[in-house]
């Protein structure tokens, strides 16, 4: 049975539920394309999935009693994304960096 009561257990739950969204996520990314009007979404799906791979490292290390101050690791690494002349994250970025959006209909 799975502790949901600690800091630890509910991290392990959140990992778990992060994990799962990941894995759908290339499949949401490419349907939101098709999908009229949520085209604007699509410059976007990078940056969620970043955000999403840092929570689910940040739980992952919470759930080992581990933190490390991963909360703190990813605000940073969100923050130096988006000032300009820091360095920014390879994951944040992601492929489809300067893709332009379909035209409009």
């Amino acid at each position: 049975m799975t502790d949901t009561t600690s800091v630890a257990g509910v991290a392990g739950q959140v990992a778990t539920i992060d994990e799962a969204i990941l894995k759908v996520m290339p499949i949401i990314s490419t349907m939101i394309a098709f999908i009229p009007g949520a085209q604007v979404a699509v410059p976007f799906m990078p940056l969620l999935i970043g955000i999403l791979t840092a929570v689910d490292t940040a739980a992952k290390d919470l759930a080992a009693n581990n933190p490390d101050m991963a909360v703190q690791d990813i605000f940073k690494t969100i923050q130096n994304h988006l000032t300009s002349l820091a360095p920014n994250s390879p994951t944040l970025s992601g492929p489809m960096v300067g893709a332009a959006l379909p035209p409009a209909s």
